[in-house]
C-alpha cells in the first residue's frame, strides 16, 4: 500500500519544521554569545577547555562531563585524526551534516509509518 503524494508532502513539511527548531536555537545561542576564544577565560568555558579539557568542570557541577570523559577524548581525537586542518571539517560533516540528516530520515520514516498502519487499520476495520 502506498502513501498518498499530499500526505508525504506533508511528512516532510512536518520533519523539516522540526529541524528547524534547532537551528532556530542555535542561531540565538550564537546572537546572544560572546564572541568565541581559544585563550583560558576564568569565568567560563572556552574552545581552550575543548582542546585541553575543562578546568572548571568538577564532579559537582558536571557529573556527565566526568563520566563521560573518555568518549569525549575519543572524539576529539577521532575528528583530529586527519590533522588540524581536517578537524573543522570532520566536526561539520558529521555533527552538522551526517547526524542531523540520519535523524531527519528516521522521523520521515517513523511518521511514514504511523500513517500507513493508521491507513491499513481502516482498511481492515472496513
Amino acid at each position: 500500500m502506498r502513501v498518498a503524494l499530499h500526505i508525504r508532502l506533508l511528512l516532510l513539511g512536518l520533519v523539516l519544521l522540526l529541524a528547524l527548531l534547532p537551528v532556530a536555537f542555535g542561531v540565538y545561542i550564537n546572537e546572544t554569545s560572546p564572541a568565541p576564544t581559544s585563550h583560558l577565560l576564568a569565568g567560563r568555558c572556552s574552545r581552550y577547555c575543548e582542546a585541553h579539557g575543562c578546568p572548571h568542570a568538577t564532579p559537582a557541577n558536571s557529573p556527565a562531563y566526568f563520566k563521560l570523559r573518555l568518549l569525549y577524548e575519543a572524539t576529539v581525537q577521532g575528528l583530529a585524526a586527519g590533522g588540524k586542518q581536517y578537524y573543522a571539517i570532520a566536526n561539520i560533516a558529521f555533527y552538522l551534516v551526517f547526524i542531523p540528516l540520519l535523524l531527519l530520515s528516521l522521523a520521515y520514516g517513523a511518521l511514514y509509518n504511523m500513517v500507513l498502519i493508521r491507513r491499513l487499520k481502516t482498511l481492515r476495520r472496513g
